[in-house]
């Protein structure tokens, strides 16, 4: 599929956090995504491992939740499977240095550190995993996504967490950890029928949680300011681009003639251009 086909804009008023992200760190990229609805033309490794290990994560406590008791033998083979059957053919390496093997490995000492210092320790009870949060905000906004574990503490408290498989620790601002965690845990409030419940982010790579009390007030706090940044999303007129070194992770940066991308971090736009010339051949 050529990379300027349209899949379809997202529905206008169904708003996740990744969505007012987008808008929030490039509103031109916001544009081509999600209201021309186009594809992008590359997938970031990055973006697959992530994947693949939140999968993982999903399995070992729903193999819990079942009864089960999985073994770091079979955590590893989960993540191999995953790691070798799935591979996409729009796969980049945006890093030109780097190459697929030290993901592979990156995966496997991630899913290591988890399962030795929490899982194997954590007594919690699970709720759900990708959980679906949707809170009608206005008639405007629907705010919609998914919660990667929601679960009950040893002493009864209700928590969501998100897991992470970035290089750094996330801070208080709106886009890092000021958000997300916290609008799943309001709709966990709300479906739950609770007064108060923890937000936690796990950062995989560094084997660190952080966590935010959530109460009524506070759930009302970002639900409200979410509603107030997909506003302004909506009543956007102008949609400029903002270069950076994000740039080498756009599926967009081969079409974008204000792309950033420096030549240690073009793998992506390599392969997006490398795509585009065999496709125009064969037409």
């Amino acid at each position: 599929m050529s990379s300027s086909a349209a899949r379809g804009p997202t529905p206008k008023n169904q708003f996740s956090f990744s969505r007012l992200k987008s808008f929030d760190h490039c509103p031109f990229k916001y544009k081509l995504r999600y209201l021309k609805g186009l594809k992008e033309a590359f997938r970031s490794i990055e973006s697959y491992l992530g994947n693949a290990v939140h999968d993982v994560l999903e399995w070992m406590y729903n193999e819990r939740r079942n009864g089960g008791s999985p073994e770091l033998a079979a955590v590893f083979a989960q993540f191999d499977e995953r790691w070798r059957t799935q591979w996409p053919e729009d796969l980049a390496i945006v890093r030109t240095a780097d190459g697929p093997d030290s993901y592979f490995r990156l995966g496997r000492e991630m899913l290591d550190r988890f399962f030795n210092e929490v899982f194997t320790q954590d007594r919690s009870e699970t709720l759900e995993l990708e959980q679906r949060c949707t809170a009608r905000l206005s008639e405007r906004v629907v705010f919609t996504g998914f919660a990667d574990r929601v679960g009950r503490t040893a002493t009864g408290k209700l928590f969501v967490v998100d897991y992470k498989t970035s290089k750094n620790a996330g801070d208080p601002s709106e886009f890092s950890e000021g958000l997300q965690a916290q609008l799943y845990a309001a709709c966990a409030l709300e479906r739950h029928g609770e007064a108060t419940a923890l937000a936690g982010y796990h950062y995989l790579r560094l084997g660190q949680s952080n966590w935010h009390d959530v109460d009524q007030d506070r759930a009302r706090h970002v639900l409200d300011r979410f509603l107030h940044l997909a506003e302004a999303t909506l009543d956007a007129t102008e949609f400029p681009a903002q270069p950076g070194i994000l740039c080498a992770w756009c599926g967009f940066n081969h079409i974008c003639t204000f792309a950033d991308v420096p030549e240690s971090f073009s793998g992506g736009q390599r392969l997006a251009r490398e795509q585009a010339a065999l496709r125009f051949t064969e037409g």
